[in-house]
């Protein structure tokens, strides 16, 4: 499966939305201020353990058939080995479900946000997407554009190490400085 790949085109869909609540022009933060926003500063909705994830993904769209990280099978495992993992990713813990077509869901609960974002950097250097979606205290990785959407649309952001990808945010959508140098906080998904 193109797991992350189609991450990047689910998050460019998700934040597509962002139309919906973009303020401000190029530069501007739009009240956030990277990371204080994720640090709990800001209006980013925040999940303190996996079932919060999966009632918060469920009030938006679909997260069915949840799997640990100790139970997870091969999609879920080969989705979990592209993102950062353990204390040293700043990662509490890791699960994993479907959207409504079958799409695989990676849900992260986040204990330390500034490692997380090195930790996408670091995979970004390493050739994978170097996206997620970030809540205060979690993060969320859907490959369909759908779940994407639904949860741009319920605050959620996209926390992008993709230089090339962050060169090209318009001006009008938030685009905040994240966590780590290099990386944006953002509602613009592309279609």
């Amino acid at each position: 499966m193109r797991r992350l790949s189609k991450s990047l085109t689910a998050a460019a869909a998700l934040l597509a939305l962002g139309s919906l609540t973009a303020c401000g022009g190029e530069g501007d933060t739009g009240g956030l201020d990277g990371i204080g926003a994720i640090e709990g500063k800001s209006n980013l909705p925040k999940a303190k353990d996996v079932a919060s994830m999966v009632r918060f993904v469920n009030e938006h769209a679909v997260c069915k058939d949840l799997e640990t990280e100790a139970s997870a099978g091969g999609a879920a495992r080969a989705s979990f080995a592209k993102l950062p993992e353990g204390t040293a990713g700043g990662v509490k813990e890791r699960a994993f479900c479907e959207a409504d077509r079958g799409e695989p869901i990676v849900l992260l609960v986040v204990s330390d946000m500034k490692k997380f974002t090195q930790g996408l950097k670091a995979k970004k250097a390493a050739g994978e997407d170097g996206v997620a979606l970030v809540g205060a205290n979690f993060a969320v990785v859907p490959d369909d554009g759908d779940t994407a959407r639904a949860l741009t649309t319920a605050g959620m952001l996209l926390a992008s190490c993709d230089a090339e990808f962050n060169s090209k945010i318009p001006s009008g959508f938030t685009k905040s400085k994240g966590a780590v140098e290099g990386c944006v906080l953002t509602d613009f998904f592309p279609v």
